[in-house]
């Protein structure tokens, strides 16, 4: 099949995609510095009691959620000269940089003193990304209105993902260097750079990516919120992508605990330092295999369609995850990284392409309602995720006690280790099944979402479509 052209109008310049992928990074960093560090920082350095450090990094994700609403009605209606999305990802990438490395200068006051310190600055940290994040998705889906040329847009915003996954990977290493004096002072370092990279990738989006959404009527319209997420929530394509990427994020991530155990008690004979080393190699292909996923999402949809792409992604990685089985064996615990490194190319081609179907979705909305609401479907897409995200962290920690695990200060061994790798690998499977069910049933091809667009312009223009 030959590759479909994209009109000279409608193909942005390589420097606005690479500027739009970067501020990637400043999400990025807010979401995910806290949280990488949190657990040695502050319950090894700091001494802090790792249950109310659990509370204290859940509580931020609850008012994070409530923001991601507010702040998409906000971007939606707002109607500044300066654009609807990028004065609210210069405010949360300027806000964000003051207040993230503030957190690693915790003061020693008690346990409850330092709860309430770890939660008020990972709330005001969650709330500056919340201000990045939902203007930033609503502005990738607006960049350009070509079908393949979205995906391209979204897929540098992949590159910045898989750059941020690889620095995160070192962010302890960093913090453990002697020239630091501590791994708390190394922290506090690491939040000053990190502040920089959140500063610097949000304003190079602000500074070098142009606004296109819609035409003015859309730009206009108010709409309230409560009324906003209702009619979000009624729209099948944008459920359809919306249960199986929370599906998916939720089975895939739910059996983090039973993995750990299942990987260093059962496959490494509870051989940490094995288990450990298995786990960088295997992490650092994985992330190869990230990359190469990209470019094969962007093949795949070209020629095929995004949900076709989408599915293939979803194959690949049930294929790994059937392999497992074979792959998680004690007298080869090497093998389990083959499942890792196809896993790792089918899920971020399957997520390039549910983020690529967005922009498509806010097309047919705007053509039922005539509203430009890109804001909306970016606020409820992540406030669902952190919800799902929450609802995972409480499942995960329960499903050890649902295979029979009841003394923590043992090992799991005998039936119960057995039960534990069963449901890692049953979960997973049973979730991909039903995730490619799920998206075979979106509606919207390549052919329909060009006619959507010829009858959404010819609206615009006020004239009939052809």
């Amino acid at each position: 099949m030959s590759t479909p052209s994209i009109p000279a109008s409608e193909k942005l310049p390589l420097k606005e995609k690479i500027a739009y992928g970067t501020g990637g990074l400043s999400d990025f960093f807010l979401a995910n510095v806290v949280g990488a560090l949190a657990v040695p920082i502050f319950t090894l350095g700091y001494g802090m009691d790792p249950l109310l450090l659990g509370l204290a990094l859940a509580l931020p994700r609850v008012f994070a959620a409530v923001a991601d609403a507010l702040i998409g009605a906000m971007s939606d209606n707002c109607a500044s000269r300066r654009g609807r999305r990028r004065p609210f990802i210069a405010i949360g990438a300027l806000a964000g940089a003051v207040v993230m490395p503030l957190i690693w200068w915790c003061p020693r006051t008690g346990n409850a003193g330092m709860f309430a310190y770890v939660t008020f600055f990972g709330t005001l940290i969650a709330i500056c990304q919340s201000l990045v994040a939902v203007p930033y998705g609503a502005l990738g889906m607006e960049l350009t209105p070509d079908y393949d040329e979205r995906t391209r847009v979204i897929a540098w915003k992949s590159y910045a993902g898989v750059a941020g996954t690889l620095c995160a990977a070192w962010f302890y290493w960093f913090c453990q260097r002697k020239v630091f004096g501590g791994e708390i002072t190394g922290a506090r370092w690491l939040g000053v750079i990190g502040a920089g990279v959140v500063l610097a990738a949000g304003m190079i989006t602000v500074v070098f990516c142009r606004e296109r959404g819609g035409g003015p009527a859309a730009r206009r319209a108010r709409v309230p919120i409560f009324r906003a997420l209702g009619m979000t929530l009624r729209n099948r394509p944008f459920l359809i992508i919306l249960s199986a990427q929370l599906l998916l994020a939720f089975g895939t991530g739910v059996v983090g605990v039973l993995g750990s155990y299942v990987h260093i008690v059962y496959a490494c004979g509870n051989n940490k330092e094995l288990a450990s080393l298995i786990s960088g190699v295997g992490g650092s292909l994985t992330v190869l295999s990230n990359l190469l996923a990209i470019p094969l999402g962007l093949w795949l949809s070209t020629r095929l369609g995004k949900r076709e792409a989408a599915l293939c992604g979803l194959v690949i990685l049930g294929f790994g995850l059937l392999l497992l089985p074979f792959t998680l064996r004690p007298a080869h615990p090497w093998l389990v990284i083959i499942t890792w490194v196809i896993d790792a190319a089918g899920m971020p081609c399957a997520a390039l392409m549910f983020g690529a179907m967005l922009p498509d979705i806010c097309d047919m909305d705007e053509l039922r309602t005539g509203l430009r609401r890109e804001g909306a479907y970016s606020a409820v897409n992540s406030f669902l995720g952190r919800i799902v995200g929450i609802s995972t962290m409480v499942a995960a920690g329960a499903l050890p006690k649902l295979a029979g695990y009841a003394d923590a200060s043992l090992p799991p061994a005998g039936p119960v280790l057995e039960r534990m790798r069963l449901m890692l690998i049953g979960i997973q499977i049973a979730v991909v099944l039903v995730s490619i069910v799920i998206v075979r049933r979106y509606p919207i091809s390549r052919g329909q979402a060009a006619r959507i667009r010829q009858e959404i312009e010819a609206r615009r223009e006020g004239v009939s479509p052809a």
